[in-house]
C-alpha cells in the first residue's frame, strides 16, 4: 500500500531497503547504500538548520547526475525546502537570472559551473557548494565551509546511539504546498518557473509504481541517462527508482550509442528512460545498415521469415542493452516513424509516451505491450483529457488536460499562468493532437508550428520532418513556411559526407533528389519548394529537441 504523501513514500523505501545498493556512480565507482544515503540526508537537514535555511527557501541544484546530486536534492525535498533542479546546459546569465528569480538561498552545483559565474551578480543567494569537489565555494556566511565539512559529525551528536532505520522521519507538508520550482527551457517560449506540488510529484510517482507493482514486475536497477534537472529525468529514474528499492547508475556524460551499449551491458538495467534521438542512434548506425543487404530485404518481405527475422534482431538488442530490460520508454520529443515500425515489428519492449513539465510530467503512457504506431498512450487515468477545436471540421486540436498532475501555475507570472489555463480550468498544452476509438493520443504538432497552406489547408511540419529525416545525409531539418512557400532546412550528416568524400555540389544534387523523393510522398500542398543546406547544427534544449524559433532566426541570416 502506498503512502498519502510524497515524502513518506521515500521514508518507507528507505527503512525497507536499508542495506540495498541505491545510488552509483558509473565512472568512479562509487556506490550508496540506501541507509547511507537516508543518513546523508539526515546529515544536509542539520547542515541547513545550522545556517538558518527554513521550510521554504528556494534550494537550487545544476550539475551533472550524480551521488552528490542526488543528495542536494533529495535532502532539499524532505526538509520542507523548495527545490530549484537547473539544467547545467543553461547560459551562466540564464542561471543567474533563475537563481535571482527563485530567490534561491543555498547553490549546489558543480564547479565547472561556477567558474563561469560572477556572485556580484546574486541577490539572495548565501552559499555555493561544489557538487563535483563536496566543498563550500562562495559563502557570505561564517564558517559556513567548516559546518558544511561537519555535518556528519553533527549526525552523531544528534543520534548518539548511531544513526537506524528507526531514525528516520520526515515531517509531512500540506499536498499542495511548492516543493519543486522547475524552470522550462521550451523550444518557442522563454523560460518560465513551473510550480510543482507535493501532490503534483506524488501522483506522477504514485502512478508509474503502482503500474509496475500491479504487473508483477520488479525494477531492481536503472541506468539514469536523462538530465535529472528535468522533470522526465528526475521523477522516472531518480523518483521512482528510490521509492521502488532500485538501484540507480549514473552515467553522468552523453549516452552516446556505445558508451550506452558498454553501460547497459555493465548495469542491466529493468528500466531504461531515453529521449528518442538515442534508440534513433543505435538503429541507424547499427541496425540500418544491416536491412540494407539486399539479402536481407529479401528474407525480411519473405512469409514467416521475415518476422522471425525481426524477433531475432530485437532480442539482440534487448541483450545488447543488458538482457534484463522489462521496458524502454522514451518521451520528450517524437520517434521517427521508420525507426518506430521497426522496433514494433522487432517486439522490442518499448512504448513512446507523452508528458511536460507542467504536469510535473506525464500526461499519457501505456504498456508496451498495448502500444499502437504512432501514438503516446492514453491519457492517465487521473487525468481527463479533450480535444479543442473551433476553428475547421477535423478532428485535430489543441490538447488540454485536467487533474491532480497539473501545475499551480508559473512563479510570479499570473499573466502566463492565466494565457496556459481556460476559463474553465483546463491547461492548455500547447500541442494538437487527436484521439482514436480506443482513445489513443497521436500528437499532430505544436500550434505555434502549424503552418497554413495557400487555400488554408492545416500543414503540420513534424510529419513531413520525420520523412524527410530518413533521407540520405540528412541529419537534422526542419520545414517552415517564407513567403508563402514551404522551405526545409537541412543540416547534413557530416560524419557521412566526410567519411564518403562528398562534395559540396555532389550534396546539392543529392538533397535536389531528396526533395523529389520527399514531395512523391506527400499531398501537394504540402510540397517542400526547396531544401536549404545549413552550415552548423541547429540550437537545440538540454534534452536535444530542436529550439525552432531560435535556430530560424539563427539561419535567416544564411538564407535570406
Amino acid at each position: 500500500m502506498l503512502k498519502e504523501n510524497l515524502v513518506q513514500l521515500f521514508e518507507e523505501s528507505f527503512k525497507k531497503n536499508w542495506v540495498k545498493p541505491a545510488l552509483r556512480n558509473y565512472s568512479s565507482g562509487q556506490e550508496l547504500s540506501y541507509g547511507e544515503l537516508a543518513e546523508g540526508i539526515a546529515a544536509y537537514h542539520l547542515f541547513y538548520k545550522e545556517i538558518g535555511i527554513a521550510v521554504g527557501d528556494p534550494i537550487a541544484v545544476s550539475g551533472k547526475n550524480s551521488i552528490t546530486w542526488t543528495l542536494a536534492y533529495m535532502s532539499a525535498l524532505t526538509y520542507g525546502a523548495v527545490v530549484v533542479p537547473i539544467l547545467e546546459e543553461f547560459h551562466p546569465r540564464d542561471i543567474t537570472h533563475i537563481l535571482n528569480h527563485s530567490n534561491t538561498k543555498l547553490l549546489f552545483c558543480d564547479s565547472d559551473i561556477w567558474k563561469k559565474m560572477d556572485s556580484n551578480d546574486f541577490k539572495q543567494v548565501v552559499g555555493v557548494i561544489s557538487l563535483s569537489e563536496n566543498i563550500v565555494i562562495h559563502s557570505k556566511i561564517d564558517d559556513l565551509n567548516d559546518k558544511f565539512i561537519n555535518k556528519d559529525r553533527l549526525v552523531k551528536l544528534a543520534y548518539k546511539d548511531g544513526f537506524t532505520a528507526d531514525c528516520v522521519a520526515y515531517e509531512v507538508r500540506d499536498e499542495n504546498e511548492l516543493v519543486v520550482l522547475c524552470y522550462t527551457s521550451g523550444t518557442t517560449s522563454m523560460t518560465k518557473g513551473v510550480m510543482l506540488s507535493y501532490r503534483n510529484i506524488w501522483e506522477n510517482v504514485s502512478y508509474a509504481s503502482m503500474i509496475f507493482r500491479n504487473k508483477g514486475v520488479d525494477l531492481k536497477s536503472t541506468l539514469c541517462v536523462l538530465p535529472l534537472a528535468h522533470t522526465y529525468g528526475t521523477t522516472f529514474t531518480l523518483l521512482l527508482q528510490l521509492e521502488y528499492g532500485a538501484k540507480i547508475t549514473f552515467l553522468g556524460r552523453v549516452p552516446t550509442p556505445t558508451l550506452l551499449v558498454d553501460a547497459c551491458k555493465d548495469v542491466k538495467p529493468t528500466l531504461l528512460l531515453l529521449v528518442p534521438l538515442v534508440l534513433e542512434k543505435i538503429y541507424k548506425n547499427k541496425i540500418a545498415p544491416m536491412l540494407k543487404k539486399p539479402i536481407m530485404k529479401v528474407l525480411l518481405k519473405t512469409p514467416l521469415i521475415g518476422g522471425l527475422l525481426y524477433r531475432v534482431i530485437g532480442n539482440k538488442v534487448q541483450k545488447t542493452l543488458g538482457g534484463a530490460l522489462h521496458e524502454v520508454i522514451l518521451g520528450g520529443a517524437a520517434l521517427d516513424k521508420e525507426v518506430e515500425n521497426f522496433f514494433l515489428k522487432a517486439k522490442f519492449p518499448f512504448l513512446v509516451g507523452y508528458g511536460m513539465t507542467e504536469c510535473g510530467p506525464l500526461i499519457s503512457y501505456i504498456p508496451h505491450e498495448e502500444f499502437v504506431l504512432g501514438s503516446v498512450g492514453k491519457i492517465l487515468t487521473t487525468m481527463q483529457i479533450r480535444i479543442a477545436n473551433d476553428k475547421d471540421d477535423s478532428n485535430i486540436g489543441e490538447i488540454q488536460v485536467k487533474g491532480a498532475n497539473v501545475m499551480l501555475g508559473y512563479y510570479k507570472d499570473e499573466e502566463a499562468t492565466a494565457q496556459t489555463f481556460t476559463e474553465d480550468g483546463w491547461l492548455r498544452t500547447g500541442d494538437l493532437g487527436e484521439l482514436d476509438a480506443d482513445g489513443n493520443i497521436y500528437i499532430k504538432g505544436r500550434s505555434k508550428t502549424m503552418l497554413l497552406g495557400s487555400s488554408g489547408e492545416n500543414i503540420y511540419p513534424e510529419p513531413i520532418e520525420s520523412k524527410l529525416s530518413n533521407l540520405p545525409f540528412v541529419s537534422e531539418c526542419l520545414i517552415f513556411e517564407r513567403n508563402k512557400k514551404i522551405e526545409a532546412w537541412v543540416y547534413p550528416d557530416m560524419e557521412a559526407k566526410e567519411r564518403l568524400k562528398i562534395s559540396d555540389a555532389k550534396l546539392l544534387e543529392i538533397m535536389k533528389s531528396n526533395r523529389k523523393t520527399l514531395n512523391n510522398a506527400l499531398a501537394k500542398y504540402e510540397a517542400v519548394h526547396a531544401i536549404k543546406i545549413s552550415p552548423e547544427p541547429f540550437l537545440k534544449t538540454p534534452k536535444q529537441t530542436v529550439k525552432r524559433l531560435a535556430t530560424q532566426e539563427m539561419l535567416t541570416q544564411y538564407f535570406d
